[in-house]
C-alpha cells in the first residue's frame, strides 16, 4: 500500500475539491478519478490538461510530460544542476529567515476585517509576491526531485 499522496490527488486537494466535486466538474465518473489517484490507471494528456485547468495547477502538465515515454527519451539538463540553482535562489530568498513569519502575521492583520483597504494593498501585494516566489521555488525543487527520480526509472539515460 502507498504511504504517499498521488500528485493528482494532492493537486485536487490543493484546489479544495472532493473527488465527487472534481469528477462532476470534469465530467468524469468518480471511479475514473479514483483510478488515476490510486495509480491503477494512467491519465491521458487530455485528462491531465483538464485537471491542471480545474485545479489551477499548470505544473501537472509538465509533470505528466516528464513521465510519458517521450519524456523518458527527451534530453533535459541534469537535475542536480537545477537543484543547485534552486538552492542558491532559496538561499538568497531566505536572506531574512523571519520574513515568512512576519508575512504570515501581517497577512492575518490585513485579513482580520475581511477587506483590503487602500493603505493595506501595497503591503498585501508585497507579501503576496514573496509568498508566490517561495511557492514557485518550492514547486520547482519538487519537480526537479521528481525529474531526478524518474530519470532513474527511465534507465538513467535521457540522451
Amino acid at each position: 500500500m502507498r504511504n504517499y499522496q498521488n500528485i493528482y490527488q494532492s493537486a485536487r486537494e490543493g484546489a479544495d475539491l472532493t473527488q465527487e466535486a472534481a469528477a462532476e466538474r470534469l465530467g468524469w465518473s468518480v471511479r475514473a478519478l479514483q483510478d488515476i489517484e490510486q495509480e491503477s490507471r494512467d491519465p491521458s494528456p487530455e485528462k491531465v490538461a483538464q485537471m491542471a485547468e480545474l485545479y489551477r495547477a499548470p505544473w501537472l502538465r509538465g509533470y505528466y510530460c516528464n513521465r510519458c515515454p517521450l519524456g523518458c527519451v527527451w534530453h533535459r539538463p541534469e537535475s542536480n544542476v537545477e537543484l543547485q540553482q534552486l538552492a542558491l535562489e532559496v538561499g538568497l530568498e531566505a536572506e531574512d529567515p523571519e520574513q515568512e513569519h512576519r508575512d504570515t502575521y501581517e497577512l492575518a492583520r490585513i485579513a482580520l476585517d475581511r477587506k483590503i483597504d487602500d493603505d493595506e494593498f501595497p503591503r498585501f501585494q508585497a507579501i503576496l509576491g514573496r509568498m508566490m516566489r517561495r511557492s514557485y521555488l518550492t514547486e520547482m525543487a519538487w519537480i526537479a526531485s521528481i525529474t531526478q527520480k524518474e530519470s532513474a526509472q527511465c534507465g538513467g539515460n535521457r540522451d
